[in-house]
């Protein structure tokens, strides 16, 4: 008689290990340095934004996968409720380069690169952003950790950050063997 043995499936969730909106404009911040927004780091802060407005804003995460990359069956990402969302609008997602990237000094002049778009979601009023499949970029990771951006389509969004104790969570499925 054989023995056959049969993979289970195991899920993790795992909260993001940074976080941070990055400003990008020419126009003048007051409270950044040189009042230079594009000079701003703003990690470490309770709310994080993003926004097609001048001075716009995206928000980058950093993950670390608890797993190696080939046990990765499926991953999302899960951000918190958004605060005050009363209009229609839309979220992009685009994975994020790679690099060794501070709370305390990332600012767009020394953020990773942007790469390719995961996707454009649509977010009625009065709705969150729901589980967003990112198992490519689970099973791209570096060393476990991978980078993700979240850029505004048409709207001012806000969700809280990590330090507001609430963080970004990914959601991952593994095939153990």
């Amino acid at each position: 008689m054989a023995t056959v043995s049969v993979a289970e499936s195991r899920k993790i969730d795992t909260p993001a290990v940074q976080d941070a909106t990055i400003p990008f404009s020419y126009k003048r911040c007051v409270e950044c340095p040189e009042n230079d927004c594009r000079k701003c780091a703003l990690g470490h802060k309770d709310t994080l934004i993003v926004s097609p407005m001048d001075p716009a804003h995206r928000t980058l995460i950093k993950f670390h996968m608890p797993v190696a990359n080939f046990q990765v069956e499926s991953c999302a990402v899960q951000i918190p409720a958004f605060i005050n969302n009363n209009s229609t609008g839309s979220i992009i997602i685009t994975k994020a380069g790679l690099s060794d990237w501070s709370e305390d000094n990332v600012n767009v002049l020394n953020a990773p690169d942007f790469g390719t778009v995961i996707t454009n979601v649509e977010i009625p009023a009065y709705n969150n952003l729901g589980a967003i499949d990112v198992t490519a970029a689970c099973k791209a990771a570096i060393d476990g950790e991978f980078n993700l951006y979240f850029a505004a389509g048409n709207r001012h969004f806000e969700f809280p950050s990590r330090e507001s104790g609430n963080p970004a969570i990914l959601h991952i499925t593994t095939k153990d063997e």
